[in-house]
Order: C-alpha cells, then structure tokens, then sequence
C-alpha cells in the first residue's frame, strides 16, 4: 500500500481524473458577478467668462458653474453580471471531455497494471528468499558430509590406504561448498529488502515472518479453461491500450469538428447602485451578443490537425494489435513453461525419493560391514545434490507461475482453477 511507485501511478491517475472533470465543464456555460466602486475627483478651470460668472453669481441656483474652478467629488458603486456559453452543436466539446475521460480510464489500467507487477515482484522476491533457506539448509548438509569424508580421507591417507590425489580432491570440493554457501545469506538479505522497498518499508528494519508451509513445495495450480476473451477483459495493459485508442478516436472527431461553425452567446449586464449617496441615481445597462464563426481559409492548418490526429489513431490501434499478440505469446510461454517445470519436478522428486533411499541403504549396509564409509557419504551427498536441483527447479516453477499470473492479468483463486 506504501510502495512509491504505486503512489506515483495514483497520483497521476487523480490529475487524469482532474483533467477529465474539467473537460466536461467546459460543456456548460460560465458566469461571473463583479462589483466595482469609484471615487471621481475634478478640478477644471472654468471655461466661462469672468463677465458671464458675474452675472451667474447673482444667480442663487447656479451653484457652482459661477465658480473660477469646477470640482467634482463623488462616490459610485456599480455591480455587473456576465455570462458566456459556446453551445455544443456538433460534439467538439464532447468529444473533447470523451477523450479527457478515456485518457483517465487508461491511466487507471496503468495503476492496476502497476499493482499487478509489483505483486508479482514481491511474489518473486518471496520466493527467491524461502529458495535461499532451502539452499542454505541443503549447504549445510553438504558441508557437514563433506568434512565427515575429509577427516575419512585424511585418516586414510595417514594409514596409507589412499594417496594424496584423494586428499586433495575432497579439501577442494569442501572449499567450493563452504565459497557457495558464503553469499547465501547475502543473498537472502537482498530479497527481503527488495520485499521491504516493495513494501514501501524501511529495508533495515524489515524482517520476513517464518512461514510455516513451504510454499515452494506446495504452489498453486495454474488455472484452467482460460480464454482470449477472458484476457482481453482482464489484462491492464490491454484495456489501457483499448481506453487510449478510445481517447484518439475522440480527438480525431474533436479536430474534424474545427471545419463546423462554431456558435457563441454573451451576456453582460452592468448597474449602477449609489452615486455620492444619492440612491435615485440608478441605472441598468444589459447587452446580450450571439456569435457564429465559420473557418474560411486556414492554410491548412485543421486539415493538418485532422492528418496528425488520424495517425495518432492508427499508430493506437496498431499499438494495440503489438500488445495483443505480445500478451497471447505471453500466456502460451508462461502456460508451456509451466508445463514443463511441473513435470520436471515429478521426475526431480522422483529420483530424490530414490536418491534419499540409495544414501539410507548405504547407510545400513555401512554399518553391517558392507559398504565403506565414503561410499555411504557419497550418496548422501549425491541426494543433497539432487534436492539442491529440486530447489531450482520448483523456484523456476514459482516463478513461471508468477508469471502467468502476469501474462494472465491477475490472480486466481481455488474455485477458478478446477481439477482436471
């Protein structure tokens, strides 16, 4: 839930969510109210004549033209509503919001497909790390029968029983295993942390929890009766693929819309409230305008547009063709992978029973007196081997799958995977 990559995938999913929200705003109309206020100052020179002013003066009510200079002082409140809607007539605006919503659908699928893969990559990390302890457990067991047969050797060679070439051979097998079982824990580490970095958790804190069932040895069954179908509808690629195809198709009739006419409705109406205080001095003004704008020459410009955005489809739909075919080898790959590494498992299992039962054998018949002791340690150590093989082998299993899983586009449950 933390890991950072799956973050970022939501977090752009929610601008493409965003993005669509505001192409379809765009299909209605907007409006905006404004208030304004004004304060008017004026200081002219009278333009009257002095003799005329003269005569005003004597005049009561002339007020204040008989003066040498007009001032003006006043105070005007104003309050106006505008409104503007373009009518979708022929679906530019629609095809624009459909393409912004087909966008965000496959930025979604690129989510889902973001989950998909880092389960599957914890799920491989798991597995890489419990096929690590196997390692480490069969290593040990390797070491320990080694040593037994170097201290056999060495006490052979000291009685002269066996020469130096037999010494040597065994110090260097038991070199070898103790250099392969040293970067086994390394090893392990590694896979937990790149589990806790998955996680989104801090990688020197993270523990893995004892399992107490060795998956390994008791992995899922691959699911049955699927169907190309099924996988078109289930698989993220594929439906971020179909939703981006989607989203193109909208832009081409989008850009084909720019050869229609395009119509426009404005309003404005502006009012005026208070003058210097005096609320008998109001007044309304209204205008409404209605627009159309037809395109006459362009130098080719939309039919540009057009060209490039049909092409941005095409390349779309082949994109989606490549992804397809990509995703049914991707099944058939994983299905026949799996196929196999399961029946090499039966045959590894098969001959480890038989190897583990060699080494009790030779075991007993040591102790009776009727095999030496190298010979019981050495098909000890040919079992270990063989059980070392089935580990690689049912990690392979593991991750093959792991990715079906992938190739399938999602998991499956017990009641999806019916016996044969």
């Amino acid at each position: 839930a933390h890991n950072p990559d799956i973050a970022i995938a939501r977090s752009r999913l929610k601008e493409a969510r965003a993005i669509a929200r505001l192409a379809d705003a765009d299909l209605g109309p907007t409006a905006g109210l404004g208030a304004n206020t004004y304060r008017l100052d004026t200081n002219l020179q009278n333009p009257i004549s002095a003799d005329t002013r003269a005569l005003l003066a004597q005049n009561p009510l002339a007020g204040s033209i008989r003066d040498n200079r007009l001032q003006k002082h006043a105070d005007i409140l104003s309050l106006g509503l505008s409104a503007s809607w373009e009518p979708d007539l022929f679906g530019q605006k629609q095809s624009d919001a459909d393409a912004a919503r087909h966008a965000a659908l496959a930025t979604a699928e690129q989510t889902h497909a973001a989950q998909l893969l880092i389960s599957a990559e914890i799920a491989d990390q798991y597995h890489r790390a419990r096929a690590t302890e196997a390692r480490k457990r069969a290593a040990d067991i390797t070491i320990t029968t080694l040593e037994q047969l170097a201290r056999y050797i060495e006490a052979r060679y000291q009685a002269g029983h066996t020469t130096a070439y037999e010494k040597d051979e065994i110090q260097s097998r038991l070199s070898a295993a103790k250099a392969k079982r040293s970067t086994l824990d390394a090893e392990k580490n590694a896979a937990v942390r790149a589990i806790a970095i998955l996680c989104g958790d801090t990688p020197q804190h993270y523990r893995l929890p004892d399992s107490p069932r060795d998956t390994l040895a008791h992995p899922p069954a691959a699911p049955r009766g699927q169907t190309p179908q099924g996988l078109i509808e289930r698989r993220p690629d594929l439906r971020a693929r179909a939703a981006e195809t989607q989203a193109y198709a909208a832009k081409l009739a989008s850009a084909k819309a720019d050869l229609l006419p395009r119509i426009k409705l404005d309003f404005l109406g502006q009012g005026v409230l208070n003058i210097d205080g005096d609320h008998a001095l109001k007044g309304w003004m209204s205008l409404l305008t209605a627009g159309i704008q037809v395109p006459i020459y362009t130098h080719g410009r939309i039919q540009a547009n057009i060209d490039a955005a049909d092409a941005r489809l095409k390349t779309a739909l082949l994109q989606y063709d490549r992804t397809l075919l990509q995703a049914l080898a991707d099944v058939d790959n994983a299905y026949q992978g799996e196929a196999a590494l399961a029946e090499q498992e039966r045959h590894l299992s098969e001959a480890l029973a038989n190897a583990e039962q060699q080494a009790a054998d030779a075991e007993k018949l040591y102790r009776y007196g009727n095999k030496t002791l190298a010979e019981a340690l050495t098909a000890r150590l040919n079992a270990v081997q063989t059980e070392e093989a089935l580990i690689q082998n049912r990690l392979a299993h593991a991750q093959m799958l792991t990715a079906l899983y992938k190739a399938l586009g999602g998991g499956w449950t017990a009641d999806s995977t019916p016996n044969p």
